[in-house]
């Protein structure tokens, strides 16, 4: 026989199951945001999240050439970016909103920075002196058997490259002669003593992708530095590729002897 519930709650057998919430990481969405937004392509994020292989591979390849570092973005952004264990990260729904708008603002920035940069060029100083020869060549002609001798070679500038960040320069040619590149990289950011300033400098052939068709910098740093070393390359059209992070600004000029 059964006797009515005076109380009109359920009892215990008659009590649903309990809902479950996913679990949740103690790891911050905002910390994370900050670290795949400014530090994406040393792998900072996947390290803070516990992801300590994927985060070395992130770091060794600057990011997958920046690609990587931007799925990753995009994914904490989108909430399905987890912790080590696969838990979602705290905070998403109070921050979500800021962070798209910071994100997006950062983005249209960046476009108009390098449409900018692509406007203006840099000064090769291959013309002046292809100008200097032909001037010279008349003087040359008229000039008796005995000539005084030529002047000593020179390093003359090619092109000058300087920023804080990633940058490429337009092309410039180069005569087949010895060539120098002269660099200097200031400001390197430090976290508990360590650096976390990256920078490498590509030297490459007019018409190469260096996305798709991959290349070895000639120069890799990680901290202040100043220096140069020298160019081995033949009479062509080559480009500048600077990879840099984490460094309040860096020059590079190329140097020809003529």
């Amino acid at each position: 026989m059964s006797y009515p519930n005076p109380t009109g709650n359920p009892s215990p057998a008659q009590a649903p199951y309990p809902q479950y919430a996913a679990p949740v990481s103690e790891k911050s969405f905002l910390v994370t945001w900050l670290l795949s937004l400014l530090l994406g392509v040393l792998g900072a994020d996947r390290f803070y999240l516990g992801k300590i292989g994927t985060g070395i591979v992130k770091l060794l390849t600057l990011g997958g050439f920046g690609i990587w570092a931007l799925i990753d973005l995009i994914l904490v952004l989108t909430n399905k970016q987890t912790d080590k264990q696969g838990r979602r990260l705290e905070g998403y729904d109070k921050h979500k909103k800021v962070a798209l708008i910071v994100t997006a603002v950062l983005i249209v920035a960046s476009i108009a920075s390098s449409a900018a940069r692509g406007g203006s060029a840099p000064a090769t100083g291959t013309t002046p002196a292809t100008n200097e020869t032909s001037a010279a060549a008349p003087a040359s002609e008229a000039a008796p058997a005995a000539a005084a001798p030529a002047p000593a070679e020179k390093w003359t500038k090619v092109v000058t490259l300087n920023g804080s960040t990633d940058m490429a320069s337009q092309s410039f040619a180069l005569s087949g002669g010895e060539t120098r590149l002269v660099y200097k990289f200031t400001g390197a950011k430090q976290l508990n003593g360590q650096s976390m300033a990256l920078g490498s400098i590509y030297f490459q052939e007019e018409g190469t992708d260096l996305a798709k068709d991959g290349g070895i910098p000639i120069k890799m740093l990680q901290k202040d530095e100043a220096g140069e070393t020298a160019i081995h390359k033949g009479s062509g059209n080559y480009f500048l590729d600077v990879k840099a992070a984490n460094f309040d600004s860096w020059t590079i000029t190329v140097e020809e002897k003529k």
